[in-house]
């Protein structure tokens, strides 16, 4: 009984620290949600959280499509990829429908669904991608995207956009569009770059010491780096000139060049300075807030699968997070129905946040020893992903 427990709990097979990783997460992106940023003048707690949960989210979104596709991926030939590029498609298709339906139900959370869907979908051209590109590519997206986002924007005149994408704004396909791709709270264009860096982590070998240790060492230096160079960038005049601008600027509330660098800019920044694209605040979608959060959480991943290694056969202890980790999807809409109810109740910021780690938690839990080990959404999904590849490999199909 205790060894079944224990399989469902730490099942074979799953690359130690990743469900972790995702459990850290979810329960940050909650902080964000429940926990106001700021706290009388000051950022609160939850402010340590902003952009940097949703950024090691979306970098393990790269994981997810590695994992997914690699056993189908081992079909030679074209109907290797089209069977790991179709399901890949369903599953984008399914997940932007779910943010879609999400979307009508909640007015608290800017819901990632939707462009983690299209995500998913322009990753199929990076299936078979090499690893040595995926590594040259992300760096390099994180760079030059937030440079072609500016220039568009500032081209043709578009404003930040602070809606949740729903069903409804299928009646305006071309604006739901400008928002995901490029004026939205995760603006695809500059954040797919997070999934191409998870990609090319999960090609590296998890198995070895030696990767844990260099991934957290580089994501941690290539962190640090990018605060810094940010900060002395700043300071050789950007500084002055943002914050004659930040008192125009709405989503600004304090009107402060310091709010934009600690709170966050809402998915983009200004197009009236380009000295805009040296901050380094959250959701800010510049080179340096993009290098940052994405070397912190390479060195989240490296240090979970740390503590995973060295707690070996211990590893069930990590279960509180590595059940809601394992079922990102179901924890991530339960969360977001959940928001639509503790918002009507008489709770405290930090009462209301324990809350949602709480039935989160134990409902992760009590799915995953009781029902099946993959989610209550996870399972349907992939038993339709893998019809699609079955259809298309039909006895090819591996695994």
């Amino acid at each position: 009984m205790a060894s079944g427990i224990l399989d469902r709990l730490s099942p074979v097979g799953r690359i130690p620290g990743i469900d972790t990783a995702r459990g850290l997460a979810l329960f940050g992106m909650m902080a964000t949600h429940v926990v106001p940023l700021v706290a009388g003048a000051a950022p609160s707690w939850a402010a340590v959280f902003a952009g940097r949960a949703s950024a090691l989210f979306a970098l393990l979104a790269g994981f997810s499509v590695v994992l997914a596709t690699r056993r189908v991926l081992e079909v030679p030939g074209p109907r290797g990829w089209a069977a790991a590029a179709g399901g890949l498609l369903v599953r984008g298709a399914l997940i932007g429908v779910l943010g879609l339906v999400l979307g009508l139900l909640t007015s608290h959370i800017a819901v990632i669904l939707v462009n983690y869907g299209v995500m998913f979908v322009l990753a199929t051209v990076l299936l078979r991608a090499p690893t040595w590109f995926l590594g040259a590519l992300a760096p390099v997206w994180f760079l030059v995207t937030p440079v072609v986002s500016h220039a568009l924007r500032a081209e043709f005149s578009l404003v930040p956009g602070y809606g949740i994408p729903s069903a409804l704004d299928l009646i305006r396909p071309v604006h739901l569009a400008q928002e995901i791709l490029l004026t939205g709270y995760y603006p695809v264009l500059t954040w797919f770059g997070y999934l191409v860096a998870g990609m090319f982590l999960a090609r590296l070998p998890w198995d070895r010491t030696l990767t844990r240790v260099l991934v957290l060492c580089f994501g941690g230096a290539l962190a640090l780096f990018a605060k810094a160079t940010s900060h002395i960038v700043l300071g050789l005049g950007g500084s002055a000139e943002l914050r004659s601008l930040t008192s125009m600027y709405p989503p600004y509330s304090r009107g402060s060049l310091e709010e934009a660098m600690e709170i966050g800019s809402y998915g983009v920044t200004p197009t009236d300075s380009w000295w805009w694209l040296t901050i380094s605040g959250p959701h800010s979608g510049t080179p340096f807030d993009l290098l940052h959060t994405a070397g912190l959480a390479a060195a989240v991943v490296a240090a979970c699968a740390l503590v995973c290694s060295a707690l070996g056969a211990r590893e069930w202890v990590l279960a509180p997070l590595d059940a809601p980790g394992s079922m990102p999807l179901s924890v991530y809409c339960g969360h977001v129905v959940l928001v639509e109810i503790t918002a009507l109740l008489p709770l405290s910021d930090g009462t209301e946040y324990t809350v949602h780690v709480l039935v989160c938690t134990l409902g992760a839990l009590a799915w995953k020893l009781g029902v099946n080990r993959r989610g209550a959404l996870e399972w349907p999904l992939s038993l339709t992903v893998r019809g699609v590849q079955h259809r298309i490999l039909g006895e090819k199909m591996v695994g």
